[in-house]
């Protein structure tokens, strides 16, 4: 039976790099690709097919790919239609035809982990998850190198707690929605350290097979696609300015999630915290929402009046503008007007517009 891997976790924590492992291995990984960029030189290994499918669920559920609120999973699930199953199978069935192990890699699924399960199961894949892990305060500070640096320190300071908040919630969001399944937890340190060992434990844990003997230390592209220098962010909790009560749950759910790698991607204890870890967040979460209700009603009133001021701007800019002539539909001649026809084509009532308008050309050539 062919498998399909399926990469997933918060973005900035090491899934471009296990996805292009793979590819360097021998197993398929669906083209063509996201391009490289700074923030990313090695490349993304990412399937632009796969991008844009699942950025159907965000856009279409309102949510942010990496969202921090408790429910945006139940957001996510009804924007997910009869459409966007039939096609996840279609593309599956297609990649899958000639390869026996194909790897789709994208943080955004933590939003879709089931509706890829019933894909993969429609089109005679075993799915299995990889759920790649780095510390939070790390994620956060390499998201705010290259997405906030230029901001001021009001900003990146919210910036910091909110991305934060995002990794907590879509990290409880993910290990939910594989619980039970095949799966495996990778550090993304452990990977750039020492690659084999994690892979050959990737072998045993979810039966992969590799075109290389990597237990056996044979030689491999990867050896060269792997650079220990990737990991640019070494930050701490003591780089960031992020409340106490926020940084505690983001701490334990990381201790909770070294804890299911260890276990092989199953330890009852960890996935248990892992539940009141999401209530208190969800407690956490709705307090803060609570205490910020009159900023983010003044915010919503500014809106709307930008929103009215720009209405209002529109109506009277068109209604200055000078209308267009009308134009003769195509291979139609214009036609002419009363006092432009000649005398001998006018009836009673028109004549005497055709007499003055004879009347003013002659007087305006004299």
């Amino acid at each position: 039976m062919s498998t399909l891997v399926l990469i997933t976790g918060t973005g900035r924590s090491g899934t471009s790099t296990m996805s292009g492992t793979f590819d360097h291995l021998g197993l398929h990984v669906p083209g063509p690709y996201l391009g490289a960029n700074k923030s990313n030189p090695k490349g993304f290994f990412e399937s632009k097919w796969a991008v844009q499918c699942l950025q159907q669920i965000t856009s279409g559920s309102g949510i942010n790919d990496f969202d921090s609120r408790p429910e945006a999973f139940a957001l996510a699930q009804g924007a997910v239609t009869d459409d966007l199953r039939a096609e996840l199978r279609e593309f599956l069935a297609r990649e899958s035809a000639d390869h026996d192990q194909v790897v789709v890699k994208d943080p955004r699924s933590v939003w879709a982990q089931q509706v890829w399960r019933e894909a993969a199961a429609d089109a005679g894949l075993e799915i299995v998850y990889i759920s790649m892990l780095r510390h939070p305060a790390e994620v956060v500070g390499s998201r705010t190198t290259y997405y906030a640096k230029s901001a001021g320190e009001s900003e990146r300071r919210s910036y910091e707690t909110f991305n934060v908040a995002r990794w907590v919630n879509s990290s409880i969001v993910s290990e939910r929605e594989t619980r039970g399944q095949r799966r495996a937890f990778v550090s993304y340190v452990d990977l750039l350290t020492d690659w084999r060992p994690v892979l050959a434990g990737l072998a045993d844990d979810l039966g992969l097979t590799y075109d290389v003997d990597v237990a056996g230390g044979e030689a491999s592209s990867v050896d060269e696609f792997i650079d220990p220098g990737l990991r640019r962010h070494e930050v701490t909790w003591d780089d960031l300015e992020v409340p106490e009560p926020l940084r505690s749950i983001a701490q334990a759910v990381w201790d909770d999630l070294l804890s299911l790698q260890a276990g092989h991607g199953v330890d009852a204890a960890a996935s248990a915290d892992l539940d009141g870890q999401a209530e208190r967040y969800r407690a956490l979460f709705t307090m803060a929402a609570d205490v910020s209700h009159d900023a983010v009603e003044t915010e919503r009133r500014r809106l709307r009046e930008l929103s009215e001021k720009s209405r209002v701007g529109k109506q009277a800019a068109q209604a200055a503008s000078p209308k267009p002539a009308r134009k003769a539909p195509p291979g139609r001649a214009r036609r002419p007007t009363v006092e432009e026809l000649p005398v001998g084509q006018v009836g009673g009532r028109d004549l005497l517009k055709v007499i003055a308008g004879c009347a003013r050309r002659t007087l305006s050539r004299r």
